[in-house]
């Protein structure tokens, strides 16, 4: 897509970036943006010009109600920097993970920001897992490299204060401590020319906040120095109808992939906590609020041109009257009259743009000129977005297909209703779209007078070009380290690359003529009456293609047989046609079919070719990729679209190679074991026991409920099942009676949920239904939030001749080789002398000590056996991890009434 035109010395392209974000974050906007309500709280950044950066580890680390505060309620101009995406973390409503999970919480900030207003940025760390270290964690990501992200942002956003994490704290999530010591660095590191010069040669200009703050959320120590700066956030707000902790709270609910659907706040007192760490100058005396001792006001905008009583005279009285009108415009607001803030509103939008344009002809320095053109064209762009909502002027931009292919021709519709008294006239109406793509207009005036209650429609056909880019991240893990790549530079700190189609409206409904932009949407009926859900313009492969499954296992000794994959092809253009699928494969391997013929009717039909893959008759441990080629029309399609959609995110896409590994492994199984499964969320592992050759059945709330589990000779329960199902809960003694009579319960990790007989509406001091012990679990015993996060610690076999370690395959040092993120979590505390310990570790971290147990622990319970797997066997499978598919076989090769 095209990048935005180059803005000259006065403000850099980075400024105009920042000025962007905005713009296209709110697809669907909230009330907040909206009427008066919305007048009322765009009012409210007009007379300030301070702006404050949050800067976290992850998301959800972020204090929601200090955003709102400083946001909506006090108009600052706020900002928050993500140093990763989150992609370490768990997932509690699907099956995402890693990448995919990051595109997941990139969304569900954004879901977010439509509540608080603020802007989001992202460094370009990926999230490695919970950690224990601040070493380790600089050593995954590169201190200079993530410090040089934050550099980055504060040099663009230019705030005033930057809000931080801790920067000690006990225990883990060290990621929090460690972004804490980067902000603090960052604080003087962004004036400093000599740190980062490529940003400065790029444009950047060095920047030295005012101060630094840590606190907030991330745990704080015992004790820390500094008097407490209290930033009050259970302050009722008139406009939102509510406190900004309870804004806060509500947005903070969209963090549903970790599980954050909480209850909204109370209406009563709350506040974030932060103690001052840096200032420039040095801050004197107690602080009742984090901008103490900073002028907010347009006048210290002198204060950037030291030279202006001889460069700019004017300067000092334009600004002064440029304050007096902004006051003007917000002493004028009332909710049922909102366009009597109009007169002030165009000669405040007057008086910005004769200053700037007196700046830009001015003797000043090129550093005054830039800083003040920063300013004042942030002042522009927020006083065309309060004349938009004084004039009830309402624009938008749709289309007539959400997804588009390269050559692809579609249909763009421009509306814009006069909903206000006065007429307007539409001065231009353009639609831009990026290099390779074509627009023409199809019908509509392009220049017209529109009288109150009347409206206007532009049509534009708009066909995609051949080498357009597929809507995807455009940012890309480096498998060398942990931190990600730029595949469109331009674009780094942005969550997404800009929209590829947008449209531009300028319009003067008074004296002044007032610009609007808006990306084009594709809009579709939700899940309920007025639920409508609109997505961007996305552009996808024409045909787009998928290997199921994507990961196989192919056993080194003994028989090997036939492997079935299916290459699924779904069809995304418009037109019938017929394609040819293939699956390509090494030397020495068979694939039947040689190719498949697939025929297409319909936009969105998907079709399955079946092929047949046979491994060579001798065979070594490894890796072996297939990749899935599909023709159409001459042209080779080798990709395919991994979707991450849910109702309260704009849908995404991740463009993934068609491809399946194959992993040769030793590894065998029991003959005549039958296996249920309990499935949890987001769960791979029945599909990782099926790849093993075991038949699997997955139990349903029928099953559990009446059927014979005893033809089962293994059940095993998913990741979470017990926070999510609660037929299992219900059904629970039915499993223990078919342990008793001699069946094997595999219990996989489970959360807090776990400990409690009843999940409660709400958890904390008071709450009915806790228990000390789990009352799933057969003896004494609970969950914890205790882990391993070093992926290569040294496991140790408590018990080296326990069935679960010697058959039907023997568990040594090279199983335990080649994991990824971590060993496991949610260890289980066995209080009872019939639970066998099987596994201990011990991380080499100082914050997380000593012997760490409750990693595999099993019970005789009656004839059957119970065992609890806190090791992250839903990581390691899908990464393909050998020694867990081994430690999988021996867990689900038990027979019933096995003896130990």
């Amino acid at each position: 897509m095209p990048r935005r035109a180059p803005c000259s010395f006065l403000a850099s392209v980075l400024v105009c970036i920042v000025l962007a974000v905005p713009a296209f974050a709110q697809l669907d906007p909230l009330p907040y943006d909206q009427g008066s309500t919305g007048l009322g709280l765009s009012l409210r950044r007009l007379p300030t010009t301070a702006r404050v950066l949050y800067v976290t580890a992850h998301p959800d680390d972020e204090h929601n109600g200090v955003l709102v505060r400083l946001s909506r309620g006090l108009g600052v101009r706020t900002a928050l920097l993500t140093v990763t995406r989150g992609d370490g973390g768990q997932n509690a409503i699907g099956p995402e993970l890693f990448e995919a999970l990051g595109v997941l919480r990139t969304e569900e900030l954004a879901a977010i920001h439509r509540y608080d207003a603020v802007e989001q940025y992202f460094g370009r760390a990926y999230e490695f897992g919970f950690s224990f270290s601040v070493e380790e964690t600089f050593q995954k990501w590169g201190y200079e490299d993530t410090l040089g992200d934050v550099v980055r942002v504060v040099r663009a956003f230019r705030p005033d204060v930057i809000l931080t994490l801790p920067l000690e704290a006990p225990g883990g999530g060290q990621h929090h401590q460690a972004v804490g010591r980067l902000a603090k660095d960052a604080f003087r590191a962004a004036a400093d020319p000599r740190r980062f010069p490529a940003q400065v040669r790029g444009g950047l200009r060095p920047w030295q906040p005012r101060k630094v703050y840590q606190g907030g959320t991330g745990g704080f120590p015992e004790k820390i120095e500094g008097a407490p700066v209290r930033v009050p956030t259970g302050v009722l707000d008139p406009l939102l109808g509510m406190t900004w902790q309870e804004l806060g709270s509500i947005s903070r609910a969209l963090h549903r992939c970790q599980g954050a659907g909480q209850l909204k706040a109370d209406p009563g007192p709350a506040e974030g906590v932060y103690t001052l760490l840096d200032s420039e100058p040095t801050a004197s005396g107690p602080e009742g609020d984090i901008l103490d001792g900073i002028d907010i006001s347009v006048r210290r905008w002198l204060g950037f041109a030291p030279d202006h009583e001889k460069a700019l005279p004017s300067l000092a009285p334009d600004l002064r009257s440029l304050e007096a009108s902004l006051a003007a415009a917000g002493a004028a607001f009332e909710a049922s009259a909102p366009a009597k803030v109009i007169p002030a509103l165009d000669q405040s939008l007057e008086q910005v743009r004769r200053t700037r344009s007196r700046v830009a002809n001015s003797r000043l320095s090129d550093d005054a000129k830039a800083e003040l053109a920063d300013r004042l064209t942030e002042k522009e762009a927020q006083l065309e977005a309060a004349l938009a909502l004084a004039q009830r002027f309402a624009f938008e931009v749709t289309v007539d297909d959400g997804q588009v292919v390269p050559g692809q021709t579609f249909t763009v519709t421009a509306r814009v209703w006069n909903q206000g008294t006065s007429a307007a006239a539409v001065e231009s109406l353009t639609l831009s779209a990026p290099p390779g793509w074509t627009v023409e207009r199809k019908g509509g005036e392009e220049r017209q007078v529109i009288v109150p209650g009347a409206s206007l429609d532009a049509r534009y056909s708009v066909t995609v070009g051949a080498a357009a880019r597929f809507s995807q991240p455009y940012w890309k893990r480096n498998p060398a380290r942990d931190r990600y790549d730029l595949e469109v530079p331009g674009d780094e700190t942005l969550p997404w690359s800009p929209p590829e189609v947008a449209a531009t409206l300028r319009y003067a409904a008074s004296s002044v003529a007032t610009t609007v932009r808006r990306p084009a949407v594709f809009r579709y009926p939700g899940p309920f009456v007025g639920g409508e859900k609109q997505h961007l313009v996305q552009v996808v492969p024409a045909l787009s293609v998928r290997v199921s499954p994507d990961i196989a296992i192919v056993p080194v000794a003994g028989p090997r047989p036939q492997k079935e994959f299916r290459v699924l092809v779904a069809n995304n253009r418009r037109d019938a046609g017929t394609a040819t699928a293939r699956l390509t494969a090494p030397a020495g391997w068979s694939v039947a079919p040689r190719e498949a013929t697939l025929r297409f009717r319909y936009e969105g039909e998907e079709i399955a070719a079946r092929f047949f893959v046979t491994a060579p008759a001798s065979v070594a441990e490894g890796e072996t990729a297939l990749q899935a080629v599909v023709t159409l029309e001459g042209r080779e399609f080798r990709d395919g679209v991994q979707v991450v959609a849910y109702d309260h995110i704009q849908r995404r896409h991740l463009v993934r190679p068609a491809a399946a590994r194959v992993l040769a492994l030793g590894v065998r199984t029991a003959p005549a074991i039958r296996i249920g499964y309990v499935m949890g969320p987001g769960d791979a592992v029945a599909d990782a026991i099926r790849q093993l050759g075991v038949p699997v059945t997955l139990l349903t709330a029928d099953d559990l409920a009446y059927a014979n589990l005893s033809e089962y000779s293994t059940i095993v329960i998913g990741i979470r099942a017990y926070e999510t199902r609660s037929d299992l809960r219900s059904y629970h003694p039915r499993l223990m009676t078919y342990v008793e009579a001699g069946g094997n319960l595999v219990v996989q990790y489970n959360r807090a949920a776990f400990n409690w007989l009843s999940p409660p509406l709400r958890q904390g001091p008071g709450s009915e239904g806790a228990t000390a012990d789990s009352p799933f679990a057969p003896y004494p015993a609970s969950v914890t939030p205790n882990r391993i996060t070093d992926e290569n610690a040294p496991m140790k076999l408590l018990v080296p001749d326990h069935l679960l370690f010697t058959g039907p395959n023997r568990i040594g040092p090279r199983d335990w080789q080649g994991w990824v993120q971590e060993r496991g979590i949610q260890f289980l505390a066995a209080r009872d002398a019939r639970y066998v310990e099987l596994l201990a570790a011990t991380d080499p971290f100082p914050k997380n000590p000593g012997e760490q147990k409750g990693i595999l622990v099993e019970a005789k319970v009656g004839r059957g056996t119970w065992t609890y797997v806190g090791l992250g066997l839903f990581r390691q499978l899908p990464a393909g991890t050998p020694g867990a598919y081994r430690l999988l076989a021996n867990l689900v090769s038990r027979s019933r009434n096995s003896s130990r």
